[in-house]
């Protein structure tokens, strides 16, 4: 094709676009363009699927509702062009400049990062995997439809990618440093190496993804749907778990008391299972799912607890002494004292106060929650829920709030006045 075909054919496209009786939609479909420079050029609606665009520089472009299925972009320089609502199904993207592109709603479903080269036939060999991926750093893609897509290897820092879908979307390896994906649905993905330096996944459904080998420490999860299951956890804990369930239904006579000090267990599901009287000091259960969960008598001091929904959970006489709870959900759990028994199992009268000392409660949702007779020594309830709680009898010495947060709780001050 040359350029003043292509030339007539883009003319042609503007009168059709202005609704000019003369135009006609540009029909590019398998052209070959490559290596064309066709800088912010309006090719707005046109037909471009199964087209050879390898090196075309379509910078500041309109290309936004084009058809580009399957359309071969290896190596173009698509920086600050108009994707949107783009069909880029199956398309061809290895080493593609999307640098400040605007991808709201373009579609990449079943698309594929990278090719093989050609081989002496001209013909272009199976997928494999990909060396470099895609630049799309910084580019503009809130609400993109990538469910499935192939974006191995790809450079997404500071990429804005807020309630895009990505459900089953290859991501192994990419960077994703800075970048945004608030409420993105991620779940199922692939994200195993992935680098998530500060990266913003505030709320974003991670259920039943594949985080191995990513270092989450530096990046915001804050409502995030991260639980994964007993069955993501190694063999080891596993069989701890395992031995400990044992444990319980047999009071003792037979497995082993878990022992997981220091474990991550991050995410984790555990939802009304039975943990009592487990070692989990200083483990690792942030965000997990600990709703209704029993753990009496347990050891979490010093435990990272930060998002951890142990909603409704029974955690009587429990040690949670300087644990992190900040933003964990404890509404309608019993944190009260527990009725010491004896060997044969008889009560013996004496009561066993849960242990909150130095713990972080920082926005915690303590609503309706028993605390009575709890030791919240040195505690920093600062910005907590305590609407309902039970706070009688509780220990509240050093402890940072605000006198107000107790005007809604049960306190021993109101049942004098009541009296």
């Amino acid at each position: 094709m040359t350029p003043q075909e292509i030339a007539t054919i883009l003319d042609e496209h503007e009168k059709w676009l202005s609704r000019a009786h003369s135009g006609a939609r540009a029909n590019l479909a398998r052209a070959n363009l490559s290596g064309f420079t066709l800088e912010k050029v309006n090719l707005k609606s046109a037909k471009l699927s199964g087209a050879n665009l390898e090196k075309t520089i379509l910078a500041g472009s309109n290309l936004s509702n084009t058809d580009l299925f399957c359309a071969v972009l290896d190596g173009a320089d698509l920086r600050n062009a108009d994707l949107q609502n783009a069909d880029l199904r199956g398309a061809s993207i290895r080493n593609v400049a999307f640098k400040g592109a605007n991808l709201v709603g373009a579609d990449f479903r079943g698309g594929t990062l990278m090719f093989g080269s050609d081989d002496e036939d001209g013909e272009r060999k199976s997928p494999t995997s990909n060396q470099q991926g895609a630049d799309l750093s910084y580019s503009a893609m809130p609400n993109a439809q990538l469910a499935g897509a192939h974006l191995a290897g790809a450079n997404l820092s500071g990429v804005n990618l807020r309630k895009a879908d990505l459900k089953g979307a290859d991501l192994s390896g990419c960077i994703l440093v800075e970048a945004d994906l608030s409420g993105a649905d991620l779940q199922d993905a692939n994200l195993k190496g992935a680098i998530l330096d500060n990266t913003i996944l505030k709320h974003a459904n991670l259920s039943g993804a594949n985080l191995d080998g990513c270092d989450l420490s530096a990046a915001d999860v804050t409502g995030a749907n991260m639980v994964r299951h007993e069955d993501s956890l190694p063999f080891e804990v596993r069989e701890v778990l395992n031995m400990h369930y044992v444990w319980i239904r047999e009071d003792g006579r037979l497995g082993d008391r878990a022992i997981l000090k220091g474990t991550d267990l991050s995410f984790i599901d555990l939802s009304a299972v039975n943990l009592s009287g487990a070692d989990l000091h200083g483990a690792n259960i942030s965000g997990g799912n600990l709703s209704n969960i029993l753990l009496v008598m347990s050891d979490l001091s010093s435990t990272n607890l930060k998002g951890t929904n142990l909603s409704g959970a029974t955690l009587e006489g429990i040690n949670l002494a300087n644990a992190d709870m900040t933003e964990a959900d404890l509404s309608n759990a019993i944190i009260a004292p527990v009725d010491l028994k004896d060997s044969k199992g008889k009560v013996t009268g004496r009561k066993w106060p849960a242990n909150l000392s130095g713990a972080k409660l920082v926005q915690a949702n303590l609503k309706g929650a028993d605390l009575h007779n709890a030791n919240l020594a040195g505690a920093d309830l600062t910005g907590a829920n305590l609407t309902g709680a039970d706070m009688r009898g509780v220990n509240l010495t050093d402890a940072v709030f605000q006198p107000e947060q107790l005007d809604s709780a049960k306190t021993d001050h109101k049942e004098k006045n009541s009296d």
